[in-house]
């Protein structure tokens, strides 16, 4: 990937959607007992699962473009 500087909206963005996506994690984790569907619990534990890869990848980003705007 190449390095290049983030726009103070693109981190305003990934901030938002960091918060949405953990928002999301949150309540997806608080009710995955009340599933009683396999195959949907299944699933809601594969969202859960890629979500929290993703929200981990998205503050890395965020962590590079914080970086790169205090230089």
């Amino acid at each position: 990937m190449e390095n290049r500087p983030f726009a103070i909206h693109e981190v305003t963005d990934m901030r938002e959607l960091i918060n949405f996506k953990g928002a999301c994690l949150t309540q997806a984790k608080a009710r995955i007992n009340e599933v009683e569907n396999p195959e949907l619990k299944a699933l809601i534990t594969q969202n859960i699962q890629q979500g929290s890869t993703t929200v981990r990848h998205m503050r890395e980003i965020l962590s590079t473009a914080a970086s790169q705007m205090n230089q």
